[in-house]
């Protein structure tokens, strides 16, 4: 008998699946992204585990082989020891990459349009037809740095709004294959930027956007890649998303861009 436990929010159509199966025992606690002390009794006979933290008594769990956390990042996992111990370990990659590109093209609406000045006037029962709020995105340019399952997707809902998208990597734009991707989303043939630049081209990508959307993954490498030399080179009318991890852009100097209205 293979016992799972699932300290994560359920998705009923696979998790009914789940129980039906032959030799599979399941056993779902109230999920918590914090880690936690778990009972005993409740883990030591665990196999999978299914989470967004494992549990900080997991060494107890004698049986663990495989943990599944619900994030793309594993930052949580460091230093965990669990290489030592043979258990193998898989994020989720591709599942937020949905959610995540929705955002971005929520956000650009939202700033364009400045959706929170027409909300402010709205509860203030003002009447404003000011042209800001009619702006479009339609025709602008969207550049994404990097194209990763997330900037992908938002490539192709940005398309399909009529946006021309420039991307830039490290080394180009390719298929992309055996990682999960929500069917009918993304662009795995890489086949929908209109304009591709590689790192060489940072300064010919900058310029002529109207939003950069940071898309690439938190390394030491990445870490305030995006500096006052970057900022610089943005019009004055454009807008940077983050939906990826903050310290990728240098604090200072984007609050010394802000200020100045650089950007």
């Amino acid at each position: 008998m293979m016992n799972i436990l699932i300290d994560m929010p359920l998705f009923n159509p696979f998790f009914d699946s789940l129980q039906n199966m032959e030799e599979v025992n399941v056993k779902v606690i109230e999920p918590s992204d914090k880690s936690r002390h778990l009972p005993e009794e409740l883990i030591e006979d665990i196999d999978i585990l299914f989470c967004t933290t494992p549990p900080l008594n997991h060494e107890k769990m004698r049986r663990l082989k495989m943990i599944q956390i619900s994030s793309s990042g594993y930052t949580q996992l460091i230093g965990q020891k669990l290489e030592e111990r043979n258990i193998e370990v898989c994020n989720a990659l591709g599942v937020f990459d949905v959610p995540i590109a929705e955002w971005n093209i929520a956000m650009m609406i939202s700033v364009a349009r400045n959706l929170r000045g027409m909300l402010h006037n709205q509860d203030q029962q003002i009447w404003d037809r000011s042209a800001q709020f009619q702006n479009e995105i339609r025709g602008g340019i969207v550049g994404i740095w990097g194209y990763g399952g997330i900037g992908r997707e938002t490539a192709r809902v940005a398309k399909a709004l009529g946006m021309k998208i420039h991307v830039l990597t490290r080394s180009g734009v390719y298929s992309r294959e055996n990682i999960y991707c929500v069917p009918g989303t993304g662009d795995e043939s890489g086949i929908l930027p209109d304009r591709v630049f590689l790192m060489e081209e940072k300064e010919l990508f900058l310029k002529e956007l109207d939003f950069l959307i940071m898309a690439i993954p938190q390394t030491p490498g990445t870490v305030g890649i995006v500096s006052e030399e970057e900022l610089k080179l943005l019009k004055p009318t454009s807008f940077i998303l983050n939906p990826a991890r903050g310290p990728l852009i240098q604090e200072q100097a984007l609050l010394r861009a802000l200020n100045e209205k650089w950007i």
